[in-house]
This record gives structure tokens, C-alpha cells and sequence, in this order.
């Protein structure tokens, strides 16, 4: 059977069990990558040599990062499993292991985070100048949230009470493939469940910054969006933008690093300051300790957390 058609079958059975933000990440793997290379091909062809010999390919292009490549992995063997167990396809064995670049070949990026004196500038300045987008900034350097939680984060998700912030929800705009190619929107903005069932966690509110978000809660409706302090949302694209603008422009630091790099901040200075590892990954949000021990796998310093006025 062509990969195409098992593609067809397998789709309609997945969007049944999965988040349509994750099905539509497949759906793009799928169109995009797999299709015009293995669309018309017998799945029972699909062995190890062919598999890898493509990922290699994407790989040494430097068109595609190894962990673009593990994500099109994943959806190979879904596939391939799927042919051989609904279907009763002879298919190839799909318990092996593709051996990756190691991280020396392919070199080791340097985390984006800002330093203490910079952390401190941007919670100053938020402090001095509070509007909505600039509190969604300050809370996620100061929490680590990402930045789909953040604007997802409505005040009832916040307990001024226990000084917490419990995150259960995410939002992401979202591809639509079966648009593409036509004059319907490609994109939808999308609501849903946090990342992992980890990622559904209650984070503590540095108590510096509780009186700014003290402020802001008694003047707003519990269904009020954190970031605009109305029943209107920002989007995550929008507040990227808006954010570039904060810091260069408003702050007026000489660089910005990626919105994510607000997490980043907030994670290794945890780390430095002998947070433990384990509660780290709990605030973070991370499904496994090992992912934080990856990440932010720093030299442990004597820094201490940034004054706040």
C-alpha cells in the first residue's frame, strides 16, 4: 500500500486522539516533508536504510535540525506501526534507533538569557511603567511561563490569597493544512490544554512583584485576559512583537534575545542561586527533571536574584 493511502486512513483514526495543535504539527510533517518524497511509496519499503538515508540527507542539507529530523522520525513510524498493526500490512521492524549527529559535530547553541543587570532593568522599568502587555513580561521572566501561557492566563487563574499562579491552559495559532493551497484562512488561534500533563502546574509569585499584581487584580473580571486586562486576548505572535519593541525601545537595553530567552532568564537564575533541580523542573513545568538537567546544565554560581525596588 502507497504512504499516501495509509497517511489517509491513519489520519482519520489520529484526529480522534489527539490535541488539534498536535495533529496539525503531523499534518504539516506529512504535506510538507514526507509526502513529495514518500507519498508513492510502498510502505512495506520502508526499512531502516531508507528511512535514515532521507534524514541524513535533511540533515547534512542544513535545511532541517536533528530535532525537526527526530519529529518527521516520529511520524514515520507512526505510520509504518499503523500500516502493520490496523491494517495487517507486512511492514519493517520500527524498534530501531536513528544514531544522531553528537551534540560536538553539530555544535552546542548557547542559551538565550539576559544577564542579572539586564533581568533587573526590565522588572524596574515594568515596575515604574505597569500596563497589561508590560505585566505579561514581567510574570513570565519572573515565573517562567511560556509565553502560550502567559497569554492564555486569565486573572481567575490567578490566587492573590496563596500568592499563586496556576497554569492550565495554553494557546497557539495553529496551522490549518487542509487550507493549504486554497483562499481560506491557513491559520486559527487555539485555546487548549497546557503542553504536557506536567505543564498544568501552580507557580509561586515572587513576593516583589505581588503589589504591581495586586494592582491589577482588583480592577479586573476573573474571565479578563492577565495581558490585556480585558475579555480580549493577545495573541503569542503579537505579544513577540510588542516585546521587541519593550525592550529596545522602552527598557532601551542594545539586544533582545527571543521571548523564550524570558524563561531561560528565570530558570538559570534559579539554578544559580542553589534552587533545587527538582523544584526548577516543577516551576518550569518540565515532564521529566532530566530535560531541566539538559537545558540548564550551568556552573553553579554565588549570584543572587535581582533587587527589585
Amino acid at each position: 500500500m502507497k504512504l499516501n493511502d495509509v497517511y489517509n486512513k491513519w489520519l482519520s483514526v489520529k484526529r480522534r486522539q489527539v490535541k488539534e495543535s498536535t495533529l496539525s504539527c503531523y499534518q504539516l510533517i506529512y504535506i510538507k516533508i514526507l509526502a513529495p518524497r514518500f507519498g508513492s511509496t510502498d510502505v512495506e519499503t520502508m526499512n531502516k536504510k531508507v528511512v535514515t538515508t532521507f534524514l541524513y540527507e535533511l540533515l547534512d542539507s542544513g535545511t532541517k535540525s536533528k530535532k525537526y529530523c527526530s519529529d518527521i522520525l516520529i511520524v514515520i513510524k507512526m505510520l509504518i506501526r499503523y500500516a502493520g498493526d490496523e491494517l495487517d500490512i507486512n511492514v519493517p521492524d520500527t524498534a530501531w534507533k536513528v544514531i544522531w549527529p553528537t551534540n560536538n559535530k553539530v555544535g552546542v547553541s548557547k542559551l538565550e538569557r539576559y544577564t542579572q543587570e539586564e533581568y533587573r532593568k526590565i522588572v524596574e522599568y515594568v515596575m515604574d511603567n505597569p500596563s497589561p502587555r508590560n505585566l505579561g513580561i514581567l510574570l513570565t521572566i519572573c515565573t517562567g511561563m511560556r509565553i502560550g501561557e502567559i497569554c492564555a492566563l486569565q486573572w481567575r487563574d490567578i490566587d492573590i490569597v496563596g500568592n499563586t499562579i496556576h497554569v492550565n491552559k495554553t494557546m497557539e495559532r495553529i496551522y490549518l493544512p487542509g487550507n493549504i493551497g486554497t483562499d481560506r484562512k491557513k491559520t486559527v488561534v487555539e485555546i487548549g490544554a497546557p503542553k504536557t500533563s506536567s505543564s498544568d502546574r501552580h507557580i509561586p509569585i515572587l513576593k516583589n512583584i505581588l503589589p504591581i499584581v495586586k494592582k491589577f487584580y482588583a480592577v479586573c473580571k476573573p474571565d479578563y485576559y492577565v495581558c490585556t486586562c480585558s475579555e480580549d486576548f493577545i495573541e503569542p505572535r503579537t505579544l513577540r512583537t510588542y516585546y521587541r519593541i519593550f525592550i529596545l525601545e522602552k527598557v532601551k537595553l542594545n539586544h533582545c534575545i527571543k521571548f523564550h530567552g524570558l524563561r531561560h532568564t528565570f530558570a538559570s537564575t534559579l539554578i544559580e542561586n542553589k534552587v533545587d533541580v527538582k523544584t526548577v523542573s516543577t516551576i518550569l513545568g518540565h515532564s521529566d527533571i532530566s530535560t531541566t538537567l539538559n537545558v540548564y546544565a550551568v556552573s553553579y554560581t554565588h549570584l543572587t536574584l535581582p533587587t527589585i525596588r
